[in-house]
Formats: C-alpha cells, sequence, structure tokens
C-alpha cells in the first residue's frame, strides 16, 4: 500500500519538526537574497556619468547630494572615497577598500542560516534515526507473538524517514549557500573593479586641481 507524503510526514517523527522549520528558514533565505540581489547588483551607469560630468564641472556638493540619494552599494561607495579623499592615495584606498567590505558584509549577512542548516540538518536527521531505532526496540519487546516484525516497523519507518529528510535539507541548503556564495563573490568583484576605477578617476581630478608651479627663472 503506497503512503502519500503526509502520511510520510506523519510517520517520520518529532526530528521533522525542525527539519520542516529549516525549510522555512532555507525557502526565506533564498527568497529575500533573490529580491536583494535583483537590486544590487545593477551598475547603475547613468547615475555615476552624472556625478563624473558635475566633479568635471568643481561641482563637487553636488556630485555628493546626487550620490546621497542614490540608493545603490556603488552610490555609497563612490561618497565614502569623495567625502573622505584627502590626496593620499593609499589613504583613498583604504576607505574603499573598508566600504566595499561593509558592503559584502550586509550582501552576506543572511547566509550563515543556510550553512549552518546545510551542518546541523543531517545531525537531526540521525536523532530522529535514533530515537526511531529506539522505538522499534521498545516495541519488539512488547511484542508476545511471531508477528513482531509488523509490529516494529512503524518505528524503522521513522527512522528512514527522518534519515532521508535531514539529507534532503542538508542538500538543499548547501546547494543554496553555495549559490548565494558565487553570486556575493561576483559582486565582491563588481564593487572592487568600481572602487579601483573611482580612484583612479578621484586621483586624476585632484591632480588635475592642483596649481601648476611655475618654473624659477
Amino acid at each position: 500500500m503506497s503512503m502519500s507524503l503526509l502520511d510520510l510526514l506523519k510517520a517520520g517523527g518529532f526530528a521533522l519538526y525542525p527539519l520542516g522549520i529549516c525549510s522555512v528558514l532555507i525557502v526565506a533565505v533564498v527568497l529575500e537574497r533573490l529580491w536583494a540581489f535583483s537590486r544590487l547588483g545593477k551598475f547603475p551607469q547613468d547615475l555615476m556619468r552624472r556625478v563624473e560630468n558635475f566633479l568635471a564641472g568643481g561641482k563637487r556638493d553636488q556630485a555628493i547630494r546626487v550620490l546621497d540619494d542614490a540608493r545603490s552599494p556603488f552610490a555609497r561607495v563612490a561618497k565614502s572615497g569623495l567625502l573622505r579623499h584627502t590626496g593620499n592615495p593609499q589613504e583613498l584606498d583604504d576607505i574603499l577598500t573598508l566600504s566595499v567590505d561593509a558592503e559584502i558584509a550586509v550582501a552576506e549577512r543572511p547566509l550563515p542560516i543556510l550553512g549552518t542548516i546545510a551542518n546541523i540538518a543531517p545531525f537531526i536527521g540521525l536523532f530522529g534515526t535514533v530515537l526511531g531505532i529506539m522505538r522499534a526496540f521498545h516495541d519488539y519487546a512488547q511484542m508476545k507473538d511471531a508477528l513482531g516484525v509488523t509490529g516494529v516497523s512503524g518505528g524503522i519507518a521513522e527512522a528512514l524517514i527522518a534519515t532521508a529528510a535531514g539529507l534532503g535539507v542538508a542538500i538543499i541548503a548547501t546547494v543554496a549557500n553555495n549559490w548565494c556564495r558565487a553570486w556575493v563573490d561576483g559582486y565582491r568583484l563588481q564593487l572592487e573593479r568600481f572602487s579601483t576605477e573611482w580612484s583612479y578617476l578621484l586621483q586624476e581630478g585632484r591632480q588635475a586641481d592642483a596649481p601648476v608651479e611655475e618654473p624659477a627663472v
């Protein structure tokens, strides 16, 4: 007689409750990251072109105002370098690096949830397996007839279902975590490339604004 999915879940025992919570967390984190990544990954070309035009025209305050109004990680990185640029190239690079690291930390914030679930889900399933085996032996000890194997089948089913559920949740969490990490790695490369180009642009602009010394006669 075949069992439905609901019957399997009911037969899985106590371990399926925390695994169910883990499954909900996986779905929530993946959906939230999909929404966040769709907003973070687009480079605002028109915005940065306007900022560069303001800087080329010596309108630094207007450039800062435009960056301040934009809700983009690239704009925040550009603003950090523009606000604290003192002419020291190393200091500018350090400021931009810290700003990039801050944006990456925000992008990675929910990902430890996926990593934790991937690590603990097999152990939750193993815990359910132990409980199922213990139940099977307990039921077998209570049997008086020769059909004891039939009586302990519930405990064996609980153990196997818990094991399969734990492994399944762990696999899904691992795949989701690896996908998110790969996206964050690409996002980091975009930010680092932009910060390097922005650093060059600011340094060139400051050199162009520097007064030219007349040669001594």
